[in-house]
């Protein structure tokens, strides 16, 4: 709630969740907020005790994303820094690590005006950091830069999480200097800087485009790397689409688009990888199974169900299940439904109507019957490493699958 507070009605969607405003501010074309709460150790653990234990203060810092609406900012120069997508290094402590170069400056100068912030917590603070779009990316960011300024005892500490929805992703690492030896939920990311796979917990709808963007799965980079000989005309290896002409006119419209385009053609082409823990909020299987065989629903759906899978294992789950062609996102329903997909309502309303029909906004109210929290129940949280597997006994049944298995979101893509 708080990442899609930040967009609109803030002050009393804040307060309704328990939050006191302390700063708020826009730097770099990008608005973030503190506030302060009331929570529990236990509300970070993946414990089934009844018993919360002590209070403590969370300080929240969220960053809003993008918001095209916003005529306050440069928007821009706000999007020339998010397409300035070439690798730079975060400092020589971490010669491996490689972080978008137009976010990194902008968490820099973010980072920069709520260090005071960071530094007036008191001994009972812990801190969180959350944000939507590139809100997320850039909270991973500020999270980064704060671990190579005080260390990642220090971050493991005092940060409690980082939450983030529908981000793309924004650093590599070189694969020679990554660990072989690869744990449950592994994210090379964060190993390199020392913290741990669960310190960023992510959120994805799995049709949003923007968390493929930049990525080695990314549907939308054509629309600077396949452009016809006019400099404006996409997909132009592609037969015709509907959104060409209207993209076309719109491009050409557009004053600076061939500095754009001559600026960025070449940084846009990344294969950076998600961060942490990720976990997708997965539609009702019937809906899915409707839209790709019926028609196009643009509509966000429902959340059914959230499978947890590694930063690692994302994109081949995306891949399999969820497949975004390139010349798909060029026909109207589809680029629409993309993009409904990716606005901060489909995830904050997604989700907490799915906490809603599981029991309730609190974790220790979501218990089975051997005590467990269903939010924490492996067995339905599988992980991408089973899509394989699914998708061939899918393929040889003549009967229906039952809904809670993973393959039927697979039976809805391209295998049908």
């Amino acid at each position: 709630k708080l990442s899609g507070a930040i967009y609109q009605d803030t002050i009393p969607i804040i307060h309704s969740l328990g939050h006191s405003m302390v700063a708020n501010s826009t730097t770099a074309n990008v608005r973030w907020m503190v506030s302060d709460s009331v929570g529990y150790e236990s509300d970070f653990e993946r414990t089934s005790s009844v018993d919360r234990g002590n209070p403590i203060i969370v300080r929240t810092i969220t960053i809003r994303g993008f918001d095209a609406s916003d005529e306050s900012v440069d928007r821009e120069l706000l999007l020339n820094n998010i397409c300035a997508a070439d690798p730079v290094k975060l400092s020589q402590d971490y010669p491996a690590l490689g972080l978008h170069r137009g976010l990194l400056g902008i968490a820099k100068e973010i980072y920069r005006d709520i260090l005071p912030y960071i530094n007036g917590v008191g001994p009972m603070h812990k801190i969180v950091l959350t944000g939507h779009s590139i809100g997320g990316a850039i909270a991973n960011l500020i999270l980064f830069l704060l671990t190579a300024e005080r260390g990642n005892i220090y971050v493991q500490d005092k940060v409690k999480r980082v939450f983030t929805y529908g981000s793309p992703p924004i650093a590599v690492v070189d694969e020679d200097a990554s660990s072989t030896e690869k744990p449950s939920y592994h994210c090379s990311v964060l190993e390199t800087l020392g913290l741990p796979s669960d310190m960023v917990f992510g959120y994805i709808q799995p049709l949003d485009p923007i968390v493929r963007f930049l990525s080695r799965i990314d549907s939308l980079y054509p629309l600077i790397g396949d452009l016809g000989p006019d400099g404006v005309t996409l997909y132009a290896s592609g037969p015709p689409r509907t959104l060409r002409p209207i993209t076309r006119t719109i491009l050409e419209a557009w004053e600076d688009w061939p500095a754009f385009r001559d600026n960025y053609r070449g940084v846009l082409d990344q294969n950076y990888s998600s961060i942490g823990i990720q976990h997708l909020m997965m539609p009702d299987t019937g809906r899915y199974l409707a839209d790709r065989l019926v028609n196009v629903n643009i509509n966000a759906y429902e959340v059914d169900e959230v499978l947890r899978v590694s930063s690692d294992e994302l994109y081949g789950a995306l891949e399999h299940a969820f497949p975004l062609d390139t010349f798909q996102v060029s026909l109207v329903p589809t680029a629409i439904r993309s993009f409904v997909h990716h606005f901060f309502p489909a995830y904050s309303e997604g989700f907490e109507g799915y906490v809603s029909a599981i029991g309730g906004d609190r974790r220790d109210d979501v218990v089975n019957n051997e005590g467990e929290s269903k939010l924490d129940q492996e067995s339905s949280l599988p992980t991408a490493s089973i899509v394989d597997s699914e998708i061939e006994s899918v393929k040889k049944l003549k009967l229906k699958k039952s809904t809670d298995q993973f393959g039927l979101w697979v039976l809805g893509g391209n295998e049908v």
